[in-house]
């Protein structure tokens, strides 16, 4: 067991330092463990370079490498954290993240034999002799012809082989690689900006969840986009805590998603600004600066907003942004997708229509509307975080005192709400399930909010002797008068 002593960290209810004792675990019982595992992994690369294609054996020397580079890292940053165990499970989830790249890679390419993430792979392994030679000319990320985000993930993908060789199998794990660095990041977010919060639970069920391991474990957007998204919300989570170094975070993260998928700077900024506006005040000390602070982060918001509307109208195509076109291109996007076998009939767009929505987005398939084995695994993890929620309203029920000290929960309901609306056009389960991984970080730390505190309960004696008490004294006053 990793043994050191913190070195800071957030205090809170669940999140209490202790005192780290040595585990008893000695190097060499560690040496004896590890050992025959180097021996055997060895011995199982030295047989694939003989027997498989570099399609194989460049995946088997790329993981641990990736593992190497990251544990320090994830160690690092886990002595500042109160739980013993938290470096241990980082790296263990790591692990896990990368593993789950193999079924992800082998549902593309065998069962359904074709995707997004084949077509980048074949596109990625045409640039890559141009990104050896430093030829970037290539890129062409304004040509509309392939859509930006799609041309910007063949791009990424192109430098990845520069660095890896093309192996599609090791694509798709250094993609699953990024998007479990974006879950870090979620991660430190939610320690900044609720460090009273049930972290024990939320790392869990982020880094857990099937859903995160599986769908983000491939070649595409979506591992791009729980990278960017993660550094854009750890941004937030210490601007709105007014913490250092948001700035960067934010530019950052904002910028790999106007790439990708500029819609979704949107909810972003959206709950970006709510939370900062209803954030409460700093002291009086601090008014002056504060203010300052407020207006120069107001005005990066408000370019920030700019910007992100003049590319969701490039990249959707249209001359103006606003209501009405926004709805236009969402139905258009529904009927789009109402076909290949997962679809649904899909709600309105109005507000009276957004419980079911959020409902769709977030938990259906429901038992009854499941018609294949992907669909199932999708029902029961959807059944699951329905029975969550539920029991969960205990913490929920402590948002309204917690939205002004914590506006990061502000930010958490606001994209919540906002992505359910936006992807409920989607009238097909099979794009919800992978889809909705780039809501679940935001929507689980709702979830793992603390429960609410109570004080001691009195004992019936104490609670009688003070009820005489309260009568007698009623008596006495009643004589005096």
């Amino acid at each position: 067991m990793w043994v050191s002593e913190p070195l800071g960290g957030h205090v809170g209810s669940d999140d209490t330092p202790r005192q780290r004792t040595p585990s008893g675990v000695k190097p060499r019982t560690v040496l004896i463990i590890l050992l025959p595992l180097i021996v055997g992994y060895a011995a199982l690369f030295t047989w694939a370079m003989q027997r498989t294609s570099y399609d194989v054996w460049g995946a088997l020397w790329l993981a641990p490498v990736l593992i190497v580079i990251s544990a320090p890292v994830l160690l690092r940053f886990a002595k500042g954290e109160p739980h013993a165990w938290i470096g241990q499970f980082l790296v263990l989830a790591l692990v896990l993240k990368l593993l789950f790249a193999l079924p992800r890679y082998y549902m593309v390419a065998s069962v359904y034999e074709r995707g997004d993430a084949l077509r980048y792979s074949e596109v990625g392994t045409t640039l890559r002799p141009y990104f050896l030679n430093l030829d970037f000319s290539v890129a062409q990320l304004g040509d509309r012809g392939t859509g930006t985000g799609t041309r910007f993930v063949e791009v990424v993908t192109g430098i990845v082989y520069a660095i890896t060789g093309p192996s599609v199998i090791g694509g798709f794990i250094f993609f699953s690689w990024l998007s479990f660095w974006g879950l870090y990041f979620f991660y430190r977010a939610f320690r900044v900006a609720i460090p009273d919060g049930d972290s024990k639970r939320y790392a869990l069920l982020l880094f857990l969840l099937p859903s995160m391991l599986f769908w983000p474990s491939s070649i595409g957007k979506e591992a791009w986009m729980t990278l960017v998204l993660g550094i854009t919300t750890y941004g937030c989570a210490l601007l709105l805590a007014r913490r250092r170094g948001a700035s960067i975070y934010i530019v950052l993260g904002m910028a790999g998603v106007l790439a990708v998928r500029p819609h979704m700077a949107l909810l972003v900024v959206a709950g970006l600004t709510l939370g900062y506006v209803l954030r409460r005040g700093s002291n009086q000390r601090a008014v002056r600066l504060s203010k300052f602070r407020t207006l120069v982060g107001l005005a990066i918001i408000g370019g920030i907003t700019l910007l992100a509307i003049r590319q969701v109208s490039a990249f959707f195509g249209i001359d103006e942004f606003n209501l009405d076109t926004a709805t236009d291109t969402l139905e258009q996007s529904g009927d789009r997708t109402a076909d290949g076998g997962s679809e649904f009939e899909g709600g309105g767009s109005s507000l009276r229509d957004l419980p079911m929505n959020v409902l769709t987005v977030l938990f259906r398939p429901f038992a009854f509307e499941v018609n294949n084995i992907q669909a199932l695994l999708a029902a029961l993890e959807g059944t699951m975080l329905l029975l969550l929620f539920v029991l969960s309203l205990p913490r929920l029920r402590t948002i309204p005192r917690r939205l002004r000290t914590q506006p990061y929960i502000t930010y958490c309901i606001t994209y919540t709400i906002l992505f359910c609306y936006l992807f409920s056009s989607f009238q097909n389960f099979g794009i919800l399930a992978r889809q909705r991984v780039l809501v679940f970080p935001v929507f689980l730390a709702l979830l793992a909010l603390p429960l609410p505190t109570t004080g001691p309960r009195r004992s019936t004696g104490q609670q009688n002797g003070r009820r005489r008490q309260r009568v007698t004294d009623y008596a006495v006053a009643a004589t005096r008068e």
